[in-house]
């Protein structure tokens, strides 16, 4: 072969060489990547050695901390236990230790320690969502939200309703929003430390001044008095302007402090766009485009509007980030409401 088709079929040759070598440290990479992911899937989000937690309790938390995974890479976990002496310093260990953060792209994580024993909490937060996640926000969701539900003895509707701030709060640091505009900003508070857990202490007192509307209010009205309720953190459940089974209903349920400001505060950068009536029913809804602002349903009892939650529970359903989609097939007496509108079917609404 002459000296020059040698060298062409060399150069030829060591690019084949190359592509092959590329292509195994390609495999390599690949494989490495796959076994760390497959390692980050078996992270168990739930780590409860009391059992404080149902399995059911346990599995349906994880799968809101796999949302919150997948829509704001944040790596949340939650570690039960008893007997822990420094909880501070045993969710610094353990943050470091477990690898907290390890399955966040941009090592997001977030720890929340139980310690049912000792009666004492600490949610731990990385250096990455410190801006999100500020001093002032953990002491708030920990004082006002997560041991008002841990008092009542209801931990993993604790755990959940605080997962719910926590994902509110990641969507509006996401959308650029002013924090001042959150129900949290307005509060005093320390930093986010240990606190006590409050497990079993009993719930918190309810207050018994009422808050009424005249027969002539109008849907709106109700709901303006109802705003003005939240932002004053009236957690009556016996108010005159719900309706006879909307006070049943809220009389077996826990209303925390956090609750009744994020409520306020939805209130107040939503403005409601149609009133739908039908007989003793009537539906305020706002524009399609703002879901995290769902729909509020009156019933009309002894002359006046009077708000109706327990349709909630049949008609009205939340997404990951908080918006309201239509349950699915919904027929019933509300359905007049939503004829206008069209839905996928998970129930999303979108314009005809």
């Amino acid at each position: 072969m002459p000296a020059q088709g040698n060298a062409a079929f060399a150069g030829q040759a060591g690019r084949i060489r190359l592509l092959v070598m590329l292509g195994l440290l390609a495999a390599v990479v690949l494989a490495i990547a796959y076994q760390a992911n497959e390692r980050l899937a078996t992270v168990p989000r739930v780590t409860d050695h009391i059992n404080l937690l149902s399995p059911d309790e346990r599995d349906r938390i994880a799968r809101f901390h796999d949302y919150l995974l997948a829509d704001h890479d944040i790596d949340y976990r939650i570690l039960i236990a008893r007997g822990i002496d420094d909880i501070n310093q045993f969710a610094v260990n353990y943050f470091r230790d477990g690898n907290v953060g390890a399955a966040s792209n941009s090592g997001r994580g977030l720890l929340l320690v139980i310690d049912a024993q000792a009666d004492q909490v600490r949610l731990e937060v990385s250096h990455a969502l410190e801006s999100t996640y500020t001093d002032a926000f953990v002491a708030y969701v920990e004082h006002r939200q997560m041991t008002e539900f841990f008092a009542a003895n209801r931990i993993a509707d604790g755990i959940l309703a605080t997962t719910e701030i926590l994902i509110t709060r990641a969507t509006n640091a996401a959308n650029g929003l002013d924090p001042a505009t959150e129900g949290w900003a307005a509060s005093s508070g320390g930093g986010g430390a240990r606190v006590d857990a409050r497990i079993g202490e009993g719930a918190a007192s309810r207050r018994d001044d009422d808050v009424t509307a005249d027969k002539g209010t109008s849907p709106q009205d109700v709901l303006d008095h109802y705003e003005q309720a939240m932002r004053d953190r009236n957690n009556n459940p016996q108010l005159s302007i719900y309706s006879k089974r909307t006070r049943e209903m809220l009389g077996q349920r826990v209303m925390t402090s956090a609750q009744m400001d994020n409520v306020a505060k939805s209130l107040r950068n939503c403005q409601p766009e149609k009133l739908f009536r039908q007989d003793k029913r009537a539906v305020l809804r706002f524009p399609i485009k703002d879901r995290t602002c769902s729909p509020y349903f009156f019933l009309r009892e002894g002359g006046q509007w009077r708000l109706d939650f327990t349709v909630m529970i049949d008609a009205i359903r939340f997404g990951r980030n908080n918006e309201w989609r239509l349950e699915p097939g919904y027929t019933g007496p509300y359905g007049f409401a939503f004829g206008d509108l069209r839905f996928d079917r998970n129930g999303y609404p979108y314009p005809q």
